[in-house]
């Protein structure tokens, strides 16, 4: 989950000077290498232990998780509102906060390095309290893409709002992507990949809908207001997925089993056994 905002530290801002001095042809083969290079080094990566195969019908039947599909909404409206923001965020900062042009490559790694601490954070945290890290994360974030519509006129305020908005929004990734998987259960596989699906479909909505506010009277603030609506409607689903753990976990703690936010399918379906 870090690899996508370290690159905004360091592949963004070196892609940029290579571009530069390469050209875009010179860049692509530059990015053909270090592909090749994380082929061959996935080659040396230890072998993780072998799970029981499962069935592309029981793949499916795992989809039947109403709380599933729940994180992969949260999944898609984080990214969609974070990154419909940044998609368009050099306008801002040059047309409205005024910084120059040759400076935006800084504001953009310093939005990488908040990315990557807010990955860490949700990592660190959202483990053990999965909806009490997501929910103050994503409101936020919509509250730091709001208060970047009136108060992006200076550099200051808009650089600071812009690292808030990476370190909240990219604290709720990691924690969505391991509840999406949890909630598969013994069927993984289908479910990282519409983890992924969800991310980049969001991205992809929010981006569309942001390119058309920053055309219309909005102008630059446009995608901005996209990104707080998305952000906030974030909270929906999480704060579904909290009533629904409070549930599950009530029920599992009358059977002296321990305590967690979100238990696993299993351990409610025991929980119940041994009610019966």
């Amino acid at each position: 989950m870090g690899g996508l905002p370290l690159a905004n530290v360091v592949g963004v801002p070196a892609g940029s000077l290579a571009g530069h001095v390469t050209g875009w042809r010179g860049l692509f083969w530059a990015l053909a290498a270090l592909a090749a290079l994380a082929a061959a080094i996935g080659r040396f990566l230890p072998r993780t232990p072998q799970r029981a195969q499962v069935s592309v019908r029981g793949e499916i039947r795992a989809l039947r998780q109403g709380r599933l599909w729940l994180a992969l909404a949260a999944a898609g409206l984080i990214m969609g509102g974070v990154l419909a923001t940044y998609t368009y965020i050099t306008p801002l900062l040059t047309d409205r906060a005024g910084i120059p042009a040759g400076a935006v490559p800084l504001v953009l790694v310093a939005f990488g390095a908040s990315a990557l601490g807010g990955t860490a954070i949700g990592g660190r945290f959202g483990d053990r309290r999965p909806m009490a890290t997501t929910i103050p994360a994503a409101a936020a974030t919509a509250l730091a893409l709001l208060a970047l519509i009136p108060l992006s006129t200076t550099p200051a305020a808009a650089v600071t709002l812009i690292f808030l908005m990476a370190l909240t929004g990219f604290t709720i990734n990691p924690v969505v992507t391991a509840l999406a998987v949890r909630f598969a259960g013994d069927a993984p596989t289908l479910t990282s990949a519409l983890t992924t699906s969800a991310y980049n479909t969001g991205i992809a909505a929010g981006s569309a809908l942001a390119g058309q506010a920053l055309a219309s009277s909005l102008g630059v603030t446009g995608p901005a207001l996209i990104g707080a609506l998305f952000t906030g409607l974030t909270l929906l689903p999480l704060i579904a997925l909290a009533t629904a753990a409070q549930r599950g976990t009530t029920r599992v703690v009358t059977q002296n089993t321990p305590d967690a936010q979100i238990p696993a399918p299993r351990q409610t379906t025991e929980a119940t056994s041994t009610r019966t």
